[in-house]
């Protein structure tokens, strides 16, 4: 009888450990989902704004990066995601705050590129002589999770 109550014993412990480590897993996939969501809605609020035509004309790039608007072309390199110090915050009104459960809210920036000829391209409006330059914006997206450290970072390509 002892040694099946200490079979028994350890098969529980395990099941408890094993329900426990189990927990834990769906508990870090939940905090990531939350934070991919924030980072996405980040990331499409970068965009929207980049295609609203009220919006994109007072978009002000500089190298200093205000209110996370970035001038790439004037700058010797790309913004790095984990130092940048400006980052442009999702508006409250996109937010949900009774719905959410992110530790912190979800913010991006934008990034200038270099414009690009398309050399022998036949894409010309009108009478052109040569296609217009293609202006592109990278967005980057950085959302938080429920704990302070889950966080994700999306990036897409913009043009206008």
């Amino acid at each position: 009888a002892l040694v099946l109550l200490l079979v028994l014993t350890i098969l529980g412990t395990a099941g408890v450990r094993d329900t426990a480590m189990e927990e834990r897993m769906a508990g870090n996939f939940r905090d990531y989902s939350a934070a991919l969501e924030a980072a996405e809605t980040a990331l499409r609020t970068g965009e929207i704004a980049l295609g609203s035509s009220t919006s994109f004309g007072s978009m002000t790039f500089s190298v200093a990066g205000t209110d996370g608007l970035y001038d790439v072309a004037a700058m010797s390199s790309s913004v790095d995601p984990l130092s940048a110090s400006n980052w442009a915050d999702v508006h409250s009104s996109i937010l949900d705050k009774s719905n959410t459960l992110v530790n912190a809210d979800p913010d991006y920036y934008i990034e200038q590129l270099p414009e690009i000829d398309l050399p022998g391209s036949d894409l010309v409006v009108g009478f052109q002589d040569k296609p217009p330059p293609v202006q592109f914006y990278r967005v980057t997206g950085k959302g938080y999770g429920i704990s302070p450290n889950s966080e994700v970072i999306l990036q897409s390509t913009y043009f206008r």
